[in-house]
């Protein structure tokens, strides 16, 4: 079980993290609104991203419960209850990345790089710091920190996808 100061910290980091994340979409827009703004095609194809995201949280949600049901999962329950969040959010984004839906008429799309490879960076690092500082796995058990790593794959998938997408626009033309 967890104890209440490590509970506390695990609320305040996910609060930072969601302060961090207001402060940053504003900055990633040109006209600093938080706000970003998609036309209507844009939009139709982030609603089906959604739909696509929900549905792979669900059959994520339902793996797991299999799984669970049959055996021990090595690793804590608060990875359990991120993975599915993190896969239906990557479904979702690279959806909409691979379809033109995913950065808004007024994003920085400069910034907007700069800003995924810097927080796939850091969380790659803290999850590498836990892992070389033995915290990583505790007595056969994945510890709180693989979220890091999760974020930060999550955020290389979503600089990948664009530059891939990018890439394929280019060999259209």
């Amino acid at each position: 079980m967890y104890s209440a100061e490590r509970m506390t910290g695990l609320a305040v980091g996910i609060c930072v993290g969601l302060v961090i994340v207001i402060l940053v979409m504003r900055l990633l827009n040109k006209d600093h609104r938080f706000k970003t703004d998609y036309d209507e095609r844009q939009e139709r194809i982030r609603g089906r991203g959604y739909m696509y995201g929900f549905y792979a949280t669900l059959i994520t949600l339902a793996l797991l419960c299999v799984i669970s049901t049959g055996m021990a999962i090595p690793a804590e329950p608060f990875i359990i209850y991120f993975l599915p969040i993190f896969i239906g959010a990557v479904v979702q984004v690279c959806y909409c990345i691979w379809n033109g839906a995913y950065i808004g008429q007024n994003t920085n799309i400069r910034r907007f790089a700069i800003f995924m490879i810097l927080i796939s960076a850091f969380n790659i690092w803290v999850g590498a710091m836990a892992w070389k500082n033995g915290k990583l796995f505790v007595d056969g058990i994945l510890q709180a920190p693989f979220v890091n790593l999760l974020c930060g794959a999550l955020f290389a998938i979503v600089a990948l996808t664009a530059a891939l997408r990018k890439v394929t626009d280019r060999e259209v033309e």
